[in-house]
């Protein structure tokens, strides 16, 4: 009888705009595994208390993001958690969440020029669509702990994907398909 899999807990991570959501959501049907994302969880508080302050419903989702996590591994579920995560905050959170449900960890950074993040993110504030999430904002100015590169995750296997040419859905998968999938 061959040992248990382990859960694979898939982080997508990268700066805001960078194709993070699309991705994930794309590799989430793929995979057929929960796609757990903090903007969901933000604009659920923010659609039932409009007047939630910044710094209220951002660590509260986050909070909502880290235990649904948590839920879905435990059942022993594969599960895809993606945000705008913060360099040298949410690696401690991954690496305890995966250690908790004895989870494998790997990431896909996504990532494209500062230009073009600028005009994906201006586009986004100017549609509308979701109030309250995406504010006016200066790339150039971003704080360094912002995903400006990969989290730093110990050993888990990162690829780093550049969202500005075709489609890195079949090269993702592919790159998934070779991880190991045994208790580490």
């Amino acid at each position: 009888m061959s040992p248990p899999l382990s859960p694979l807990l898939l982080i997508v991570s990268g700066l805001p705009a960078s194709g993070k959501s699309t991705l994930g959501a794309r590799l989430a049907e793929a995979l057929s595994v929960p796609f757990v994302t903090k903007d969901e969880y933000k604009a659920l508080l923010l659609a039932r208390l409009p007047g939630l302050e910044r710094t209220v419903s951002g660590p509260l989702s986050f909070d909502l993001m880290w235990h649904v996590a948590g839920v879905t591994l435990t059942a022993g579920a594969d599960t895809l958690l993606e945000t705008h995560f913060y360099r040298g905050v949410s690696e401690k959170h991954i690496l305890t969440l995966a250690a908790a449900h004895g989870a494998r960890v790997a990431q896909v950074f996504c990532h494209a020029p500062l230009t073009v993040l600028q005009a994906r993110h201006d586009a986004r504030v100017a549609s509308g669509r979701r109030p309250g999430i995406d504010l006016p904002m200066k790339y150039a100015a971003l704080p360094d702990h912002w995903c400006h590169e990969p989290l730093d995750l110990g050993s888990a296997p990162c690829l780093t994907v550049d969202t500005t040419g075709g489609d890195v859905l079949p090269g993702v998968l592919a790159w998934l398909a070779n991880l190991p999938r045994g208790v580490e």
